[in-house]
């Protein structure tokens, strides 16, 4: 049960975003929410197109405090539509595209919002390739929380297997950073459960930011 929004809250929350902040009377509402799979067809209340991680921790405040269902939108491809849901608040990260590689510790920095054809173009650059999906429009975060099977998974491993950290929003609002030596709890919350693309509301998991992702070393080699 939500609570009622109260009148100007919604205008508000508008100010606080640089990108869009879409309801069901906008013009492209049903643009916004539609994802991959052409069978889900969920209308949420709100969509929120977020610019960075300090939106999105307003963003997720203002869930909170209305008691709203949260989706986490990566790149809306989820065969189970779970980037969109009814009713609740969806936080889109599409808006969200920045990468850093760092060529010399072989590892990829990426926000939640970043597909992975652009994240293979990023490090092709330097000759690196972090182990992915098969699908260059598959998002990189809920993918990669997911687990992630692809194409050099044989020699490398899984995509969650060359996770190094994460940049975790949890549900009250705090930004943590989570690796294997610091907030353990959360980083491996990160391996096994999709929080970028979770809907719903769970006090102690967050919604995944920035990833850190190892990058193998990978030539431009055809397909055999």
């Amino acid at each position: 049960m939500t609570r009622p929004i109260r009148p100007g809250a919604v205008a508000a929350l508008r100010e606080h975003l640089r990108g869009r902040l879409v309801s069901p009377n906008d013009t492209g509402y049903d643009t916004a929410r539609r994802v991959w799979n052409g069978r889900i067809d969920r209308r949420p209340s709100l969509i929120a197109f977020c610019a960075d991680e300090k939106e999105v921790v307003v963003v997720l405040r203002f869930a909170r405090e209305y008691e709203l269902l949260v989706a986490v939108w990566g790149g809306g491809h989820s065969c189970a539509g779970t980037a969109v849901c009814d009713d609740g608040l969806v936080i889109d990260l599409s808006l969200m595209k920045a990468i850093e590689v760092d060529a010399a510790a072989r590892s990829a920095q990426a926000q939640g919002g970043v597909l992975w054809g652009e994240l293979d173009r990023a490090t092709q650059a330097f000759g690196l390739a972090v182990p992915g999906g098969t699908d260059s429009e598959v998002g990189i975060a809920g993918l990669t929380l997911g687990g992630g099977n692809g194409w050099l998974m044989g020699v490398h491993g899984a995509t969650c297997d060359n996770l190094l950290s994460a940049d975790v929003v949890m549900a009250d609002g705090r930004t943590v950073t989570a690796n294997c030596n610091e907030r353990r709890g959360e980083f491996w919350d990160c391996d096994v459960v999709p929080l970028s693309a979770a809907p719903g509301w769970s006090d102690g998991h967050g919604r995944c930011g920035p990833l850190c992702i190892r990058g193998c070393p990978q030539g431009l080699a055809p397909f055999p």
